[in-house]
């Protein structure tokens, strides 16, 4: 009988004690997740090559430019657990592009807007833990001398230009008291703005030409409520 009530004690304990976890983990997620809104500044780096070969010459340039970024974002973030989460949201991004490798240089103000999910995760079920996060999203971007170039090389098989695609994310965070997030991440774009590969076979010379973000890197804030 003793050992009955012995083995029903511990049980009753091992329960408690479980149930007391899963809820501490469920109160966790449920503080860390909610809507969210923020702001970023950076660093976009714009990288740009230029190459003309003929017979008995050959002319190179390759040049890797930065300039400020300037962004906010809004989404929805949710927990699973203390450690896990995903995040869904949208970006804006400012800079003024420069084109590198680009003769006369020319900048472009760029607009780029993006949509993005995150797959969150935190080293420790604090509430003010450390953390690491990783996704991919879909990125337009709006400029003036990408539009003009875009319109420029319809029905030009020589050059390719794009204003959107695919993008990566990527980086390392740090939660204070469960709303309060700070980030510093990356996003690298998986376009070219400008691929062109040109041949003249009288002159026996061959031209390639790319322009690209090669990436963004920022520091954000970021409230969830």
């Amino acid at each position: 009988m003793k050992s009955i009530k012995k083995a029903l004690i511990i049980t009753g304990c091992v329960i408690s004690l479980s149930t007391s976890s899963v809820l501490a983990y469920d109160m966790s997620a449920k503080e860390k997740s909610g809507l969210f809104v923020g702001a970023e500044v950076g660093f976009s780096l714009g990288y740009g090559s230029f190459s003309d070969k003929e017979i008995d010459s050959k002319t190179s340039k390759t040049e890797v430019t930065t300039n400020m970024l300037y962004g906010a974002k809004l989404g929805y973030q949710q927990y699973f657990n203390a450690y896990n989460g995903l995040r869904v949201y949208g970006t804006f991004d400012y800079t003024n592009f420069t084109v590198a490798a680009s003769d006369p240089v020319s900048n472009w103000d760029s607009f780029k807007y993006s949509a993005d999910i995150d797959y969150l995760l935190n080293f420790s079920d604090s509430d003010s833990p450390w953390g690491f996060f990783v996704g991919a999203g879909y990125q337009w971007v709006q400029a003036k001398g990408l539009s003009d170039l875009k319109k420029a090389s319809k029905g030009n098989s020589t050059g390719k230009v794009m204003d959107n695609g695919f993008v990566i994310n990527a980086g390392f965070s740090k939660i204070i008291s469960n709303h309060n997030r700070l980030e510093l991440g990356v996003k690298v774009p998986l376009y070219n703005y400008v691929k062109a590969h040109a041949t003249d076979t009288d002159a026996d010379a061959v031209m390639d030409a790319v322009t690209r973000n090669a990436v963004d890197i920022y520091l954000s804030y970021s409230y969830s409520f």
